[in-house]
């Protein structure tokens, strides 16, 4: 296939990625209001300076849950520029999102050797599309502030292709050298971005693993130095920031039995992105996870005892898909679909390393050459006539099934909008009836009557609509009374939507 067609078929796969994106299973997300912890990161960054918000961001002592200042500056940048337009972020969360799905296809693309020119680009295809349309890390695409997940995971795939770049090239020691500056550039931000970056420097170690083996060279370990060292001066920053954390302090981490669990549940998570268990509560998610597990083992034995290749290529990526889910292993409590992003992105370079290995398959030239006797050439034919009667079977029956697991993630996604933006709802009206009130009345305190709310997020929302003179409580409704102060409003909520209880006047 001449290269002019190749980069065709590409682009028309990279359209079809986005389209499926944003205009199918996305669609609704960008109509969608902030929810959660986007309040008090908006708050945040709404009255500071660059200068202030810089200085705020990469100061480690004023750090006290994680070390994140890339996204105090992305936040910051994207409210100067988009203000209270939550349509703005959304967009730019599923753009961020379109373009992960489409570097790991790409990164899917390089990684292949194949003799049809049709293999890589179906693995490119199917490997996008993983990324853009499996349900299970759906909050990181929707939520504001998990924005840092999608940014971290760019940065992470961008770092990859340029270590990829350096370990493929054939250009002189200086280019690859240059490519290795860059990747380590890119995981510098990443770390910087999200705390799961950290897997960066062993993911390194697996690509120069198997750029050595794929050349029949030993593995050159010097160029891991730069990494090493960004990672190390992180792990001094990150460590000081962790001493200050309250989760840690509380035992929200630990190395008990979940750190086994809870890889199994993610596992679970992915492998049955079903209708309400995207919180990772069901006690049966381990056990699916455990099958996963087993299913991969079962898969890397019969490669490399039985078929006796492809098991190097397979276990590293095992590796790369262990080390994606070692982050959220210690969390004393169950993790949700929000830690889930990187390990969708590697069991889909999984898949479409997979789906360009049966393309291969089933396209690969049949047929003998003349053997002489007609009888041995008239069941060679017959052989041949099955064999591909079997792959035009196995063709046929992949696509529809991949065409029905992608229509049931597809309507997986939209549910799972339907079922965030109500849990997101009461958020957004408590906001803009705060902002409605205040513009009638400059309230000293304001009391949110038993809110579905979180009470950070609650405080968050008020001082947002009313300015920070105004002092938000959340309280019982049995502690009105004894709250109530002068030039007080009083709000209680009826089916998800906020109304004045009663208001006291100004002294």
């Amino acid at each position: 296939m001449p290269a002019a067609q190749r980069y065709a078929l590409l682009v028309i796969a990279t359209a079809v990625v986005t389209v499926m994106t944003v205009s199918v299973a996305y669609h609704a997300v960008p109509d969608r209001a902030f929810a959660a912890d986007d309040f008090q990161w908006v708050l945040n960054v709404r009255d500071r300076s660059l200068s202030a918000v810089a200085a705020r961001a990469f100061d480690v002592s004023a750090s006290s849950h994680f070390y994140r200042p890339l996204v105090w500056l992305l936040l910051w940048s994207e409210w100067r520029l988009f203000g209270f337009d939550a349509r703005a972020f959304h967009l730019l969360s599923l753009a961020l999102h379109t373009l992960n799905a489409v570097l790991t296809g790409a990164l899917v693309y390089r990684l292949i050797k194949a003799q049809s020119p049709l293999a890589p680009i179906v693995g490119f295809t199917v490997t996008a599309l993983f990324v853009a349309l499996h349900p299970a890390p759906f909050e990181a695409v929707v939520w504001v502030s998990a924005q840092s997940e999608l940014l971290a995971a760019l940065l992470l795939l961008l770092a990859s292709h340029c270590w990829w770049s350096a370990g493929s090239s054939d250009q002189r020691s200086v280019y690859r050298w240059g490519w290795r500056v860059v990747a380590t550039a890119a995981l510098a931000l990443a770390l910087l971005t999200k705390e799961s970056a950290i897997i960066g420097l062993p993911l390194f170690a697996l690509m120069e693993w198997q750029a050595a083996r794929t050349a029949q060279q030993r593995p050159e370990w010097r160029p891991l130095v730069l990494p090493l060292l960004v990672t190390g001066a992180y792990l001094v920053v990150a460590l000081d920031v962790a001493a200050r954390n309250d989760l840690v302090r509380e035992r929200g981490y630990g190395f008990g039995i979940q750190v086994i669990l809870n890889p199994l549940r993610s596992l679970g998570l992915i492998a049955a992105p079903l209708p309400g268990v995207e919180y990772g509560r069901e006690a049966w998610l381990p056990l699916a996870g455990a099958c996963v597990a087993l299913a991969g083992a079962g898969a890397l034995f019969v490669r490399w005892r039985l078929l006796r290749k492809g098991a190097a290529s397979l276990l590293t990526g095992f590796l790369a898909l262990i080390l994606t889910l070692a982050p959220a292993a210690p969390f004393t409590s169950a993790p949700d679909s929000r830690y889930l992003y990187l390990p969708v992105v590697v069991i889909a370079l999984l898949t479409g390393a997979g789906a360009s290995m049966l393309v291969e398959w089933i396209i690969s030239p049949g047929g003998t050459r003349s053997t002489g006797n007609s009888t041995v050439e008239r069941h060679i034919l017959s052989a041949n006539s099955r064999l591909l009667l079997l792959r035009v079977f196995v063709g046929a029956a992949t696509i529809a099934i991949v065409t029905l697991i992608g229509v049931l993630a597809v309507n997986e996604i939209r549910g799972r909008e339907v079922r965030f933006a109500a849990g997101a709802r009461p958020g957004e009206e408590l906001r803009l009836f705060a902002a409605a009130q205040c513009a009638e009345a400059d309230f000293d305190r304001i009391l949110v009557v038993e809110p579905p709310i979180a009470a950070p997020h609650v405080d968050a929302i008020i001082h947002l609509s009313c300015g920070a003179r105004t002092h938000p409580m959340v309280v019982g409704m049995g502690d009105v009374e004894r709250e109530l102060r002068p030039n007080t409003l009083v709000v209680a909520f009826d089916g998800g939507f906020p109304r004045e209880l009663l208001r006291t006047p100004a002294e």
